[in-house]
């Protein structure tokens, strides 16, 4: 088949002089551009500051790299009809094989003729361009559809997570091109599903009173392993809201939230796994699970798995280590796999929530002034505030009832199923 000499878009290409003697004729070129109508549109730079590459001294050792390269001229012309390539050679007077047709984007082209898609090379300002129509607006979508097309490449390698998205991808991105990016993302978790399904993950189980710190225990611990951290809000769908956080921390989890499949299936140390949620299957793949909870490891096994025959060495040999923490004291266990047990406890100072408190007590003096700036409005009763020891004794009484609702001589794991009722005053205490 006989090749086509008819182009509807070409790039001309040329040195503007050899050895002092004109190449092109620039004056000839204005006057080409400005009486052919065919040509709808045009756009051309002169390159002045480009180098010879490595690459290029290989091709031709003459040519040493760094060397400044003779300045030269690319022309860019788009025609309303084809045109044939010996008549667009005739106009400008060059011969044919100066004349390159745009196989690509014409918006690439543009963007060569300042190098925005070759950073490698010299960055020419838009105003040393010269044209017909809207450059910097085709320069702009194309540099937006370039950070576009670098976002998707990220997410897809892994660099971008769903939890750091609205730090790592500009604002406009994600509301303009949301569905670009969420397919990305599905994209990821796929490849993933399919090919890491092995995965490294250590769980830990933490109990506790409510008010000793176990989420900031939680917290700390994934922190000072660098891991993000996700902290469930401890409803039914306890899935709702990760976003592939290297750790999923699981605070104050229900025993009526997962049946036992699920949850041995979510801990599983080695088996990268869906877990359940509302709306879609999260698939989780993190390197840290932390449960905390005001019951302890064999009361809640006994809670969620009511119904089930499967013996509680299957929760505790996932929870490598279980720590009990008290108002002062921090108890930790790791589990023994040969003798099947835990092995502890190691005893620590409980001072997480030191830095928490503040330093004195509040007295009504304190209190009156944080009414009076928030309440100008009010009248005071009384002309003087006395100070009395009310919170004093608040906190007696407080404490008196506490202890009288513990079971003395009691071993923990033989507490009898709690009901939800029951398990939501316990997160109260």
């Amino acid at each position: 088949m006989k090749k086509s000499n008819t182009i509807r878009r070409c790039e001309i290409v040329t040195n503007l002089e050899k050895e002092g003697q004109p190449l092109f004729d620039l004056d000839n070129m204005n006057k080409v551009l400005s009486e052919r109508t065919c040509i709808a549109q045009y756009c051309y730079i002169i390159h002045d500051r480009d180098v010879y590459t490595e690459t290029d001294e290989k091709h031709n050792p003459d040519h040493k790299a760094g060397q400044l390269k003779a300045a030269h001229i690319h022309l860019l012309l788009r025609f309303s009809q084809p045109q044939h390539i010996p008549n667009i050679a005739k106009w400008f007077g060059i011969t044919e094989n100066f004349i390159q047709k745009i196989h690509g984007k014409w918006e690439d082209a543009c963007a060569y003729q300042i190098h925005v898609n070759a950073p490698d090379k010299y960055q020419y300002p838009v105003e040393a361009v010269t044209c017909n129509f809207d450059f910097p607006k085709i320069l702009e979508e194309k540099v937006r559809q370039q950070k576009l097309d670098d976002v998707v490449r990220r997410i897809v390698n892994g660099e971008i997570r769903e939890y750091n998205r609205t730090q790592e991808i500009e604002h406009w991105m994600l509301v303009y091109q949301s569905r670009f990016i969420e397919q990305a993302f599905k994209v990821r978790q796929e490849y993933l599903e399919a090919t890491q399904q092995e995965r490294n993950m250590m769980c830990i189980f933490i109990t506790g009173k409510s008010g000793v710190g176990k989420p900031t225990l939680a917290k700390q611990i994934a922190k000072s392993q660098g891991h993000s951290f996700f902290v469930s809000s401890g409803s039914n769908d306890i899935m709702d809201g990760y976003r592939q956080q290297d750790c999923l921390i699981l605070d104050d989890i229900r025993p009526s939230c997962l049946g036992l499949s699920d949850l041995l299936k979510m801990l599983d140390p080695h088996t990268a796994s869906s877990v359940k949620s509302r709306y879609k299957n999260k698939y989780l793949n993190c390197q840290l699970v932390i449960l905390t909870s005001v019951l302890d490891l064999d009361t809640f096994y006994k809670n969620v798995f009511t119904d089930q025959e499967e013996p509680i060495t299957q929760l505790k040999r996932r929870c490598k280590l279980y720590i009990k923490m008290y108002k002062n004291e921090i108890l930790a266990y790791r589990w023994d796999e040969r003798d099947l047990r835990y092995v502890g406890p190691v005893a620590y100072k409980n001072t997480l929530l030191d830095k928490l408190l503040p330093e004195r007590k509040q007295t009504l003096g304190d209190v009156r002034q944080s009414i009076e700036e928030l309440m100008p409005f009010l009248e005071l009763e009384e002309d003087e505030v006395i100070e009395t020891d009310t919170f004093h004794l608040e906190r007696l009484h407080t404490e008196r009832e506490l202890a009288e609702k513990e079971v003395e001589g009691q071993p923990e794991s033989t507490l009898e199923t709690v009901s939800d009722e029951e398990f939501r005053r316990l997160l109260h205490e």
